[in-house]
């Protein structure tokens, strides 16, 4: 019995002391004192994102329960937001909401009225005016002088941080906005990663420098014009949200009166065309006002008809679960009410004034069935309804035709591309189109405009229901659900009278410039008169009849420098990537190139773009300076995904002002290489394939290629921990000036066809086919955009013919037609401990080698084994065509016209 015991002693003693029993213990303290480390630096990076679950997490968001305390918050985390993008500051999420009024500490009390000082001098150093007209005026006339100064920084100071609406004291509170208890709430999200500084570490190399003349003639211009009578001017709306739970809607609503809007104006945008779109003023969007549409670009149709609007969707800019990304959310809610028509007719109450009725569709004015603008021209003071470019609505019952919604109050829609870009128009009153259509409007000497447009946005709640509850009548026989329960019942919601604000009572948009139709702003009278009319059959097709200026050209959103998401990394070599890149698609049949330069987001001072490389192209490129910033550059794993709203709208831009002059455009960033395979030495033979069997777009995978080891610059180590963010050294990956980026990243890591793609192909596709792209998809056709009738008419079945993918677009063979080599720019920190990552020993097992070592062309792994002689393993493929064929010919152009410019830095 003794034995058996000691026996059982043993085998506990041995348990207890076994090596994988001490291995597992090890593991999971380590783990808790990794986690414990973590919290602590995360606890002093931002103690307020340490919570201890969602009671506290709502504990802090109710914490302030007014309308004045909510909308102060939302627009202090506005203006930091645009603080961050104009000035190269800390660009992250708030975390820590503002003390109640009564609560405000001293410090806290001196720094803000600090930080309202300098935001005044700043206003009155760039010269915006704000001023408010309303209830105040009678008092402030009963003021001595000594006190207007004072009342009127007071004013701009309300402008700014303060909800107009709590103005008065019997304003109810706003509803509260709900927290979806479903979902978790991720306030620590990738705790390693910590967002750097806007543009941190973006100092574009210069092969050639620009020159700053267009700058000053674009000051002395400006300041010419500040006392220009149509100026650009925003009127500033409040918003009650306590009124959207009153049904019907109260008519009229209580802040609409002049004398509660305040006045913003931007004396940029002062009627010259030589400022639009530059100065369109989308980064000092007036959050105070979400009904306001977010504008980045204005310009008139080819045929006059229209003026089309270029804006995006705010709401989607923050959408995460923090509590002022919450509040964001809410009080963002007219943006997306924007994407939803409704339908109103004119109520005339006498011969000088027309009003406008919310109404059913059946009730509705034939151009008033699905609006949301009133568009007012001046100086003729016509008015006219907004058309949109397509039905966001039933472009979201077609994505989801059973169950889905448009919009949901929970999130912002950002899994949704095709909500991102706003399109609209406004159409030309009948005896002006001819005028708009020749630019007989524009000044030839000063560019100045002399009409004008205003908007007006028709302010309803926005529709959560699904996305089919209230499609307009030519849709009607698209609807899948014929019950009457859960429909939108615009009589219930909007009474039976509800009449619109006058205008002047409205918040808007006045005094956009209708400047010159694209063909005319952007080409020589001697070019936009060589325009060939489209073929027959395109006319026939659609409702394109713009002259053709070209059959292949791209669009393109660039920078001389720029930093990826997450303000990770920042990369320089726009100019010489563009150089090359542009050299390179001539080649392969490009016509014309559409360049966005988005350079100056960065605030680099003068020279720092792409115009100099533009200038090297004087009939191949179009040059369009666009400074917008993005509105949240995050990674897309985070709590807040990244929203490049500048990248979306310059493409919707190019896509409307030149896609009805051109048949085909290729949507292709300058380090995405379209390789033509197979027996073609030229894409355009490719197309003319696309135009016989019907195809409408083409789109190719894209999988991150590397650079070669031996064409890369000997590496430098960098052993300063604070530019390689690792303990391993790191180096400053640099393609030699002999070398192309096409042959440097010349080594995929896939051969023959992609198996495995990212889900973000790029694509060439037919303008006029195409309602909507989003970067790498056309989210929205002539097809999908189709009712019922119509796609049977296609020769589609309704029930079994799915839209997305659509039916007129393939992935290319890759092997015969054409592949896409992605030569993404390694960055400093992505080299960290390549040495030995690299190697066989050590390659696969933990972090990513992105330094290319390309397998034997014909490899035995028996003969050449798992690596090269330098022990580096084998990772990646180099694609034969493109060394021998494409790489020699690209070469031999860019030392033929521009191998100086490259000579001369190179002795440098």
């Amino acid at each position: 019995m003794a034995g058996r015991l000691r026996t059982r002693g043993n085998r506990k003693k041995t348990l207890w002391t076994s090596k994988p029993f001490l291995l597992l213990s090890a593991l999971i303290l380590g783990s808790i004192i990794f986690y414990g480390v973590l919290v602590v630096r995360v606890a002093f990076k931002n103690p307020d994102l340490i919570i201890s679950g969602q009671e506290q997490e709502e504990d802090r968001y109710s914490s302030s329960k007014s309308s004045k305390d909510k909308f102060r918050r939302f627009l202090e985390f506005s203006k930091q937001n645009q603080d961050a993008s104009s000035s190269s500051s800390q660009h992250r999420i708030v975390s820590k909401p503002q003390h109640e009024p009564n609560k405000e500490e001293p410090s806290d009390h001196v720094e803000q009225e600090e930080r309202h000082k300098r935001q005044d001098q700043q206003e009155e150093k760039d010269e915006t005016v704000s001023r408010k007209k309303g209830p105040r005026g009678q008092q402030q006339q009963q003021q001595s002088p000594a006190s207007h100064k004072s009342e009127d920084t007071n004013k701009r100071r309300n402008s700014r941080n303060h909800d107009p609406s709590s103005k008065s004291n019997n304003k109810a509170v706003p509803p509260k906005p709900k927290v979806n208890k479903s979902l978790p709430v991720r306030q620590v999200m990738r705790p390693m990663w910590m967002p750097k500084p806007k543009g941190q570490g973006v100092r574009p190399q210069v092969l050639l420098q620009a020159k700053d003349e267009q700058d000053t003639a674009d000051a002395n211009a400006i300041a010419d014009q500040e006392e220009q009578p149509f100026m650009l001017k925003a009127f500033v709306e409040p918003i009650d949200f306590d009124e959207w739970e009153q049904k019907p809607l109260p008519s009229p609503r209580k802040t609409a009166t002049a004398d509660q809007l305040y006045e913003l104006h931007f004396p940029k945008v002062a009627g010259n065309c030589q400022h639009v779109p530059k100065y369109i003023p989308a980064d000092e969007y007036p959050d105070q006002d979400t009904f306001l549409p977010w504008i980045h670009d204005v310009f008139p149709t080819h045929d006059g008809k229209y003026i089309q609007f270029i804006a995006q969707n705010r709401r989607r800019c923050h959408t995460g679960n923090t509590p002022e990304e919450i509040e964001l959310l809410h009080v963002t809610q007219p943006n997306i009410a924007l994407f939803q028509h409704v339908p109103v007719k004119r109520v005339f109450f006498n011969k000088d004034e027309t009003r406008y009725q919310l109404v059913p569709h059946e009730q509705a004015d034939p151009d008033g069935v699905a609006t949301r603008f009133i568009c007012r021209f001046k100086p003729s003071m016509e008015e006219t309804l907004s058309v949109y470019n397509f039905d966001y609505d039933y472009a979201s019952y077609r994505k989801r035709p059973f169950g889905g919604h448009t919009f949901n109050y929970e999130d912002g829609g950002i899994k949704s591309v095709h909500l991102t870009q706003f399109l609209f128009r406004c159409p030309v009153p009948e005896h002006l189109v001819e005028t708009v259509r020749t630019g007989a409007s524009i000044d030839p000497d000063t560019h100045q405009a002399s009409l004008f447009v205003d908007v007006i946005p028709i302010r309803t709640p926005p529709r959560y229901g699904l996305s089919n509850e209230f499609l307009q009548p030519k849709y009607a026989d698209s609807d899948n659900n014929h019950h009457t329960e859960g429909r939108f019942d615009p009589t219930l919601e909007w009474g039976e009278h509800h009449i619109l604000p006058r205008i002047e009572d409205s918040g808007r948009w006045e005094n956009f410039p209708i400047c010159r139709p694209s063909l005319q702003e952007y080409y020589s009278p001697t070019r936009a008169a060589a325009a060939q009319p489209p073929p027959p059959k395109e006319m026939e097709r659609n409702d394109q009849v713009a002259p053709r200026m070209h059959r292949l050209v791209s669009c393109m959103w660039a920078s001389a420098g720029y930093t990826t998401r997450g303000e990770r990394f920042a990369i320089n070599d726009g100019q010489r990537r563009m150089l090359e890149w542009i050299h390179y698609n001539k080649l392969l049949g490009f016509e014309h190139f559409y360049l966005y330069d988005n350079s100056d987001a960065y605030n680099l001072g003068p020279g720092f773009n792409l115009k100099p490389i533009a200038d090297l192209f004087p009939d191949e490129i179009t040059y369009i300076t666009w400074p917008f910033s993005v509105c949240n550059n995050n990674p897309n794993n985070v709590d807040s995904p990244g929203e490049r709203s500048s990248q979306y709208a310059a493409e919707s831009s190019c896509r409307l002002r030149f896609g009805p002059h051109v048949e085909w455009i290729g949507q292709f960033d300058m380090d995405e290489y379209l390789i033509p395979m197979g027996s073609y030495t030229s894409v355009l033979p490719i197309l003319d394939s696309l135009d016989e069997k019907g195809t409408k777009i083409l789109s190719f995978g894209s999988w991150r290629a590397w650079p070669r080891r031996d064409l890369i610059e000997e590496p430098v180590p960098i052993t300063d921990r604070s530019q390689c963010d690792h303990h391993f050294h790191c180096f400053e990956l640099q393609v030699p000036t002999q070398r192309t980026y096409l042959q440097t990243y010349n080594c995929d890591r896939q051969s023959g066809p992609k198996k495995d793609v990212m889900p973000a192909e790029k694509q060439l596709y037919k303008p006029s086919y195409v309602r909507q792209h989003f970067i790498h998809y056309s989210s929205v056709t002539i097809l999908s955009d189709m009712n019922k009738t119509e796609f049977e008419k296609q020769g589609y079945d309704w029930f079994r013919t799915r839209i997305a993918p659509d039916p007129k677009s393939r992935f290319s063979d890759e092997v015969n037609e054409a592949t896409m080599l992605h030569t993404k720019a390694i960055a400093r920190q992505d080299t960290a401990g390549w040495n030995e990552i690299c190697k066989v020993e050590k390659y696969g097992k933990g972090a990513t080698c992105r330094i290319g070592v390309p397998y034997p062309e014909v490899y035995d792994e028996e003969r050449d084994g798992p690596g090269n002689k330098d022990g580096f393993a084998y990772n990646c493929y180099i694609n034969k065509k493109t060394e021998t064929h494409w790489v020699p010919r690209l070469e031999k152009a860019i030392a033929k016209e521009h191998g100086h410019i490259f000579d001369s830095t190179a002795n440098q």
